[in-house]
């Protein structure tokens, strides 16, 4: 994909690894000569799984028993809103700078009882810690925080936020989508309650899958009605009329799963685990501090923090009311962006250079 591409839309769709692809056609081959589906299941699915979240937890700063596989954010914030109660807190706090989803599924609780309480911009960059301060009371049951914002790239202080929530007896569920593998991450330093995120971007494990952490302490006490065969204690008893939650976090997975996805995602998972997120901040650093010099000689404004310890890996250039034009114009001189609104959305990886990005600014130039 990089020796006929400038890639720079890891932030959307990271690019998939040789290595994931050889996993991949190693389970093809073993489904082919096999056949029967105990040993594809036995020999080569339960075993993929389990080192998948050995491999995540190791990224994350987790433990594996703390960790469910699922297909999405989407349905893993589902899963965990399913097993709580709202009765005196009902309060769920997002900000209108969070991904959609996050809203979608929280205003889907409003039948439940669900009120949400939406934090707003001072300049649509990012939302400052005190506004979650402000918020967080009594009536909070859950703290959404998206550790880096979709839009803008700001990384926001997870670790505080979560803090604030526990002295007050809120529950926090963090998104990061945005951050893994590119910032360095503990999850038990971080201190959320719960915690999703998926391989299709800077992980470079392809679509249809997410892990969901929950902390340790709190496992016991969730019972989601967001669940499947596979989050009970003996899946293949074959019980229809008894539920017996697995005492883990697989208590929070479902049906059975997308078997060749995980595949992919291990290639891609293992390439980011070598490179190390330490590694990938330091060069992202270079690359997006490159980008940002690009766009100022362009006069083109920069929608993202310019200090590069308060961002991620996306770089938002403004460039008008034809950005989706751009964006596909420069995709047809094999040039990889995203655009949201009238922004471009630059996301540079470890493996891109800065010959990249001339080459992207070049071609722009040409199109503006």
């Amino acid at each position: 994909m990089l020796s006929n591409k400038t890639y720079l839309i890891s932030a959307s769709l990271g690019p998939f690894s040789k290595r994931g692809r050889a996993y991949l056609d190693g389970y093809l081959d073993a489904w082919a000569s096999k056949g029967a589906p105990d040993h594809v299941w036995f020999e080569d699915i339960f075993p993929r799984m389990l080192e998948l979240k050995r491999t995540f937890a190791r990224l994350a700063g987790c433990d594996v028993d703390e960790l469910a596989i699922t297909t999405n954010i989407s349905i893993a914030i589902s899963t965990f809103a399913s097993a709580l109660d709202f009765g005196r807190r009902n309060k769920v706090i997002l900000s209108e700078l969070d991904f959609p989803t996050d809203g979608h599924v929280w205003l889907a609780q409003r039948r439940r009882g669900v009120e949400i309480e939406w934090l707003r911009s001072p300049d649509g960059l990012t939302i400052p810690v005190e506004e979650y301060d402000r918020a967080i009371d009594e009536r909070t049951a859950v703290v959404m925080v998206n550790r880096v914002l979709y839009r803008s790239s700001a990384i926001v202080d997870a670790k505080e936020i979560c803090t604030i929530a526990r002295e007050r007896g809120a529950l926090t569920f963090l998104d990061d989508y945005h951050g893994i593998g590119i910032l360095p991450l503990d999850l038990h330093d971080v201190g959320c309650d719960a915690y999703a995120t998926g391989v299709l971007k800077w992980l470079c494990g392809g679509p249809g899958l997410a892990f969901l952490y929950v902390r340790r302490d709190l496992i016991p006490a969730l019972e989601p009605t967001v669940t499947g065969w596979f989050a009970t204690a003996e899946p293949f008893s074959f019980d229809t009329q008894h539920l017996e939650y697995h005492p883990t976090a697989r208590r929070f997975e479902h049906g059975t799963p997308p078997a060749p996805v995980y595949f992919v995602a291990q290639g891609g998972l293992d390439v980011i685990g070598e490179v190390t997120p330490e590694r990938i901040r330091q060069r992202q650093g270079e690359l997006t501090d490159h980008l940002i010099a690009r766009a100022d000689e362009l006069g083109l404004p920069v929608r993202t923090p310019r200090d590069r310890h308060a961002r991620g890996g996306v770089v938002n250039v403004g460039v008008g009311p034809e950005a989706a034009k751009l964006c596909h114009a420069l995709l047809e001189r094999n040039v990889c962006t995203d655009y949201r609104g009238d922004g471009l959305r630059i996301s540079p990886h470890f493996f891109n250079t800065e010959e990249d990005i001339d080459r992207c600014f070049a071609e722009l130039t040409s199109l503006l």
